[in-house]
Parts: C-alpha cells; structure tokens; sequence
C-alpha cells in the first residue's frame, strides 16, 4: 500500500510507463481513441505532457504498446495451455477461454477489443499492428489445436479449418453485447464457450480415447 502513494515522479521507469498505459487505456475508453489527446492522458496518470512523450511519441504507440503488454501474452500463454492438455484439444480451447474470460473480458482490457471494433477501421497502421501481433499468432494457435483435433477425429466438421476465426466468436460476441447491450439483459459467457465447444467437437462420448 505504501507504493502506491508514492508519488509518480519517484516511481522507477517501469512503473512509470506502466501508469502511463493504465492512465491511456482509460482515457481511450472514455473519450474514444480518435478523440483522447496526450494531455488526457498526461493528466489521468498524474504527469506532465513532456513525461508521456518520454515513453510514446504518440498516441499509435500508446496503443501499440497495450497491445503487446497486455493481450499479446496471452498468446504465449494459450501455447502453454495447448503443450500441457495435448491430449484434449477440447480441453485446451476450454482452458484458453477461462484464461481469456479472467484476463480480459472480467478486466479493463476488454476496451481494448471494443475500441479495435468502433475505432481501428479509421488508423489502419495500428489495426495492422494488431492483427500482425495479436490476430495472425491467434489463429495460427488455433489453426494448430484443431489440426491436432482432426487428426484425432474429433471435430464435428472439418470445415472449421478453413474458418478458425470462428473459435474467436463468442469472445466478441461478449465484448459486443458488454459495449452495446448490457443495460438490456445479460450474456451467459459462460454458456456461449460451452455452445462452441459442442458445436466445434463431437461429444465426449464419441472422442478418441
């Protein structure tokens, strides 16, 4: 407790961009990506303008850098996940979604998929940097979990594989339904997983031992 009332300019370098990335990623999510200036930012994280730019030139690389720190390890992680359940591909994608659902959507970071929908079309430089460090290994992890789980003979339709992003649905159907509809009644995350995982493979019963 007694660091987090230190002041900003004692604070190291670390932690003073990592400040500055807490105060960016709220500042999007209230005032849109397109609208935010440095000096929001500057002044959500409790430092001069001149201290921002010390860490970003701009707001691309604010950006940029929130999506390396904080979703692009996740992908590190779903390999993890994908190593240690081999034997269950079902069991992997489950286990990624957990991972997704408690490190993402039930976090601040779920504005960063919902500022990618409304706002990435307009600076493609940045959805390009998405999609090169978080999308492509994304699918890429997939691609490969349910290669293994066809060859097992496990997948409802071979199909998907010309389709992997559909692994991705209901995460952002979920993000949708948060930023748009949420005041109207709630998503059951939880059963949208389970819904993709009976849809994308054949029922336990029928899996390869």
């Amino acid at each position: 407790m007694a660091d987090q009332k230190r002041p900003v300019r004692s604070k190291s370098q670390e932690e003073r961009r990592r400040i500055i990335l807490d105060a960016a990623l709220s500042t999007f999510a209230a005032k849109g990506f397109a609208s935010a200036r440095i000096e929001d930012i500057a002044k959500a994280a409790g430092v001069g303008k001149g201290t921002v730019y010390l860490y970003f030139p701009d707001k691309e690389s604010l950006f940029k850098s929130l999506i390396s720190d904080d979703l692009a390890p996740l992908i590190a992680h779903g390999a993890g996940i994908l190593e240690a359940s081999p034997q269950s591909p079902r069991k992997a994608l489950s286990a990624f979604y957990t991972l997704v659902e408690s490190e993402v959507l039930d976090t601040q970071r779920a504005d960063l998929l919902r500022l990618m929908i409304t706002e990435m079309p307009n600076f493609p430089d940045v959805a390009a940097y998405y999609h090169a460090n978080l999308i492509r290994p994304g699918m890429q992890l997939v691609q490969k979990l349910l290669t293994i789980a066809h060859d097992r003979g496990e997948l409802r339709s071979a199909k998907v594989l010309e389709v992997p992003q559909m692994v991705v649905a209901p995460i952002l159907i979920s993000a949708i339904w948060g930023m748009l509809f949420s005041p109207f009644g709630a998503f059951d995350r939880r059963a949208a997983f389970e819904v993709s995982l009976d849809n994308l493979f054949l029922s336990p019963e029928r899996e390869t031992p």
